[in-house]
């Protein structure tokens, strides 16, 4: 647990301990130590305070969850915006990953959990859905649903906005859908 900590605590810089996103981690890599204890008469009460320990996370909609089913994320976790975070239980996190707010890393259409290689950056809004593998040292860009493998050393994008005339729209030019005209 000290040795992921420590390689968590040199991404945030030399004032690590001012920022949440550490703290929210370090609450992850103590829940996963305290479930890992050898005998039930330590680990149950260390559970215990790890669940409320998770409780003020709750507040920045942070879901990331520790111990034998939970996510397993390695060293050097860094969540630059801690907000609206979820990584879903059973999901595979490498090392050195950079996560900003609103990501969602979980189950989606392919059967499976994610996993994602290290040295990967999670952009604002992006969403790693069912069970892809992002290859190691790779982008998803903002906005990115991603729901196919991602080779390593690559970035995923978006796709441009389309602009569209208005009157394309059935809705909008006032069509009437029901008797089929458009």
């Amino acid at each position: 647990m000290f040795e992921n900590l420590k390689r968590d605590s040199a991404r945030y810089g030399p004032n690590w301990y001012k920022r949440g996103g550490f703290w929210i981690g370090a609450i992850y890599r103590f829940g996963n130590w305290a479930d890992g204890l050898p005998y039930r008469f330590i680990r149950f009460p260390m559970w215990i305070l790890y669940r409320l320990l998770r409780l003020p996370t709750r507040l920045f909609h942070i879901d990331i969850w520790a111990g034998r089913k939970g996510a397993r994320i390695g060293p050097g976790l860094c969540l630059i915006h801690p907000w609206n975070v979820v990584i879903g239980s059973g999901v595979e996190v490498g090392e050195n990953c950079l996560i900003f707010h609103d990501v969602t890393v979980g189950t989606g259409p392919t059967p499976g959990q994610p996993k994602i290689g290290n040295n990967v950056d999670l952009y604002v809004g992006a969403r790693i859905l069912g069970g892809v593998e992002i290859g190691d040292d790779s982008m998803v860009g903002a906005g990115c649903v991603v729901v196919k493998d991602v080779p390593p050393a690559s970035v995923t994008v978006p796709p441009p906005p389309r602009v569209l005339p208005r009157s394309l729209s059935p809705v909008a030019s006032g069509a009437d859908l029901n008797k089929g005209k458009v």
